[in-house]
């Protein structure tokens, strides 16, 4: 486990996650308990291909979009990744594709970092990275690769950045010579994980804004205030599980706590 915030996924988009878009179903004592999708989410077709005549069953819409990760689009879970989406792309197209997600240890381009773009209308230019998509594994820079789209589908022409995928059409740049480079992770003398070229072996120090959470907050300049959980609260151990004493339920151990002792027998529970 990497002590560096940059290394790690945040825990509270993915709680968030699994509370909107997935309820837990019990589904017997072989199966036990399992996340279900929430029905109540708008279903699509994708696109047919030339050579299929068959219709193809509704999935779940994946609309794509550069919100933040708490977006109903963009949350940080590991449930979205076995399903089966309808994604939307910005032209409009809609394919079936099984999301892949970036793991921390994979992720190598971080916002802040300085690119160069490998194909499109952009090819050649270097830019300055603005958000990463670590769901779709795609990234967007400062100014490049445009995209020309109508909001009401007339009148004048809008242009903003379109997405680029990482190590397809965009990579970081070698300071040494100033060409494209693949990173990857070494450790120095000090023990501490750093990025270098894999080609030339020259330091890629990670930008400022690489160690700011998924939530948009920043480790280093957060301030402790006086809601904040305490760290020896958060740090203590509460519960024993190799203890041979029997474990008690959040109810339990507040009637042990601040109640009277309870003297009623719990009544048997049988499954049919």
């Amino acid at each position: 486990m990497y002590t560096n915030p940059a290394f790690q996924f945040a825990y509270w988009p993915r709680y968030v996650a699994r509370l909107l878009r997935f309820r837990p179903v019990f589904r017997g004592d072989l199966q036990g308990w399992s996340f279900e999708m929430d029905r109540s989410m708008p279903f699509e077709l994708p696109d047919a291909k030339p050579h299929e005549f068959a219709e193809e069953k509704w999935l779940p819409v994946w609309r794509f979009s550069e919100q933040p990760p708490w977006n109903i689009a963009n949350r940080l879970s590991t449930f979205p990744y076995r399903t089966d989406w309808c994604v939307v792309h910005p032209d409009g197209k809609r394919t079936r594709e099984r999301l892949t997600g970036m793991s921390p240890e994979e992720q190598t381009i971080f916002k802040g970092d300085r690119v160069i773009v490998l194909k499109g209308v952009s090819r050649g230019k270097i830019g300055i990275v603005s958000s990463v998509i670590k769901m779709r594994n795609l990234v967007y820079v400062e100014g490049l690769n445009p995209r020309y789209r109508s909001p009401e589908g007339k009148g004048p022409l809008i242009s903003d950045e379109n997405y680029l995928k990482i190590n397809e059409e965009v990579a970081l740049m070698d300071p040494s010579d100033r060409t494209p480079c693949e990173a990857v992770w070494r450790y120095d003398s000090q023990g501490n994980r750093v990025r270098v070229s894999k080609r030339s072996g020259h330091l890629l120090p990670l930008p400022t804004a690489a160690r700011i959470l998924d939530d948009l907050t920043d480790p280093v300049a957060a301030e402790v205030g006086e809601k904040d959980t305490p760290t020896e609260a958060v740090t203590k151990t509460t519960v024993d599980f190799v203890a041979p004493e029997r474990l008690e339920t959040f109810e339990e151990e507040l009637m042990r706590v601040y109640a009277p002792e309870e003297k009623r027998q719990r009544m048997p529970t049988f499954w049919y």
